[in-house]
């Protein structure tokens, strides 16, 4: 372990004999930041309505570099202090591995963005200043060696800086929307692009399941596995994709609801389950998708179009079933688990070719998130294009007669 590493731990953390009123202080920072920042983000989506969106963002890429985080610590291992003995854990903590430190990368990677953000550096400030104590207090309350903090800082910057670039490139895709609808696109657009998607999704999963656990481990479908969290990182960045682009069929509300929705979904993916959480976030995803509901209500006239909104329609409704699909899955492998065998072929190929569907469907749902906005962002182009159509065609007949 690095000389300096030790050296800096030494200084800033308590070890074995804290000061009761910063180890107070720095127990309150460490457990209650998170919530801070999250208090931060709201604040300013109610008091700037038009950075509503922005701040759903930031949530997601937040919730991008947790997960990031996670699967790098896991794979370096590097211990904690308090697994190592040099210090007591002063917070309740779990003995894994600490580098990097997923709280310095989350609100590194949002003060960062927010700093880059033209008319939300004060925002960027403040969280960086929260950011800038929690790193103190974990160090201090023994539950992050000061390296640890210095990677979460360097992935949130690098995190930040990758977003932003793609947001940029992204910016300059859709300035220009006739340009756009090459054979590709076209290809999203159409109304059969979500069954079909589903559809080789499906194969794929047959496949994963016929393969498992012979050629495929059985861990890449397990909680926690890389098709969970890969599903979790999509959702993410479909909630991002749609606070990026504009589509002019859906409110600044609209979308802010829907990436609520999105990044909840991650959340559960990433097993931020609501019961560790109470109403504080159960509140927002109720409110959106009571406001989803209502505006689907309301756009029930709207059916008449249904030619010019079909891709989007197929896709919802598509997305609809493979959640029922999903929640049916879900519940048989408990009935095949109580099973010796079915028509005798052992009861876990059935397990895992379930378990496989389940996980590669669940997959699916941000795949078709995603399309659906493609479609959404072009669907009034569509529309458009149609009616310049309808216009020459009918300028032309007049013209011949």
């Amino acid at each position: 372990m690095n000389s300096l590493n030790l050296a800096l731990f030494d200084t800033l953390a308590a070890g074995f004999s804290p000061s009761p009123t910063l180890l107070w202080f720095a127990s309150a920072i460490a457990l209650g930041s998170s919530w801070a920042c999250a208090a931060i983000l709201a604040w300013v989506a109610w008091r700037r309505p038009a950075q509503s969106i922005c701040m759903v963002a930031v949530l997601a890429a937040g919730g991008a570099a947790s997960l990031i985080s996670h699967e790098i610590a896991a794979s370096v291992g590097m211990p904690r202090p308090f697994m190592v003995g040099l210090s007591p854990a002063h917070v309740p903590h779990g003995a894994r591995a600490g580098l990097p430190s997923t709280h310095a990368s989350v609100m590194f990677t949002m003060a960062f963005i927010l700093l880059l953000q033209r008319g939300l550096r004060d925002v960027g400030l403040l969280v960086l200043a929260v950011a800038s104590v929690t790193a103190w207090s974990r160090i201090y309350a023994g539950i992050h060696f000061p390296f640890d903090i210095a990677a979460g800082a360097l992935l949130g910057a690098c995190i930040a800086a990758a977003l932003l670039a793609l947001h940029a490139a992204g910016r300059r895709f859709t300035r220009s929307p006739a340009a756009a609808p090459a054979w590709p696109l076209r290809a999203l657009t159409a109304g059969t692009a979500g069954p079909s998607l589903v559809l080789v999704f499906g194969f794929a999963a047959a496949w994963i399941g016929l393969n498992t656990p012979g050629s495929i481990g059985p861990a890449v479908l397990e909680e926690s596995g890389p098709v969970e969290k890969s599903t979790a990182l999509l959702y993410l960045a479909a909630a991002a994709c749609l606070a990026a682009v504009r589509v002019a069929s859906l409110s600044r509300l609209d979308k802010t609801a829907i990436c609520i929705v999105l990044v909840a979904f991650a959340a559960r993916e990433a097993d931020g389950h609501l019961a560790h959480h109470g109403s504080l976030v159960f509140a927002p995803i109720a409110v959106a998708g009571g406001w989803l509901a209502r505006r689907a209500w309301s756009a029930r006239d709207a059916l008449r179009a249904w030619w010019q909104w079909r891709p989007e329609a197929t896709t919802l409704l598509t997305f609809a079933a493979v959640i029922g699909a999903a929640i049916v899955l879900d519940q048989v492998p408990a009935v095949l688990a109580d099973q010796d065998g079915l028509g005798g072929r052992p009861a876990g190929l059935y397990s895992y070719l379930v378990l496989s569907f389940e996980e590669v469907f669940e997959l699916a749902l941000p795949v078709l998130a995603l399309l659906g906005i493609v479609q959404a962002r072009w669907g009034a182009n569509r529309g458009a294009n149609g009616a310049n159509r309808s216009t020459r065609a009918a300028l032309s007949a007049r013209a011949g007669s």
